[in-house]
């Protein structure tokens, strides 16, 4: 069985592998960088499981950050018909890649 843990970041929820990488919303920090995520929900550690209620005390996933980049860009479209109104704007959000570590129980 493989150890993961279940981690809140940016109102969402991810489930951390060691090893994995991990797309989530824009956090502060340089390339390279190490950064701990404290908010963990679930853990399970082979045979082991300890669910939080709503959060585990005392665990923490520890991540370096891999990348701070732009994701795709999202296009929003508005339409009105018989009006001769439209409108097209696009939006493309902050994210940051991190690289999962260990998870410290």
């Amino acid at each position: 069985m493989a150890n993961y843990a279940i981690i809140r970041t940016g109102g969402k929820q991810y489930r951390a592998e060691p090893g994995a990488q991990l797309t989530i919303e824009k956090i502060e920090g340089e390339r390279g960088g190490s950064v701990s995520f404290e908010d963990v929900l679930f853990v399970r550690a082979e045979d082991a499981i300890q669910i939080g209620a709503p959060l585990l005390a005392g665990v923490m996933v520890r991540a370096t950050i891999v990348e701070q980049t732009r994701d795709k860009k999202v296009l929003i479209h508005k339409h009105k018909k018989r009006k001769k109104y439209r409108k097209t704007q696009g939006h493309r959000q902050w994210i940051t890649r991190v690289r999962i570590e260990e998870i410290v129980a």
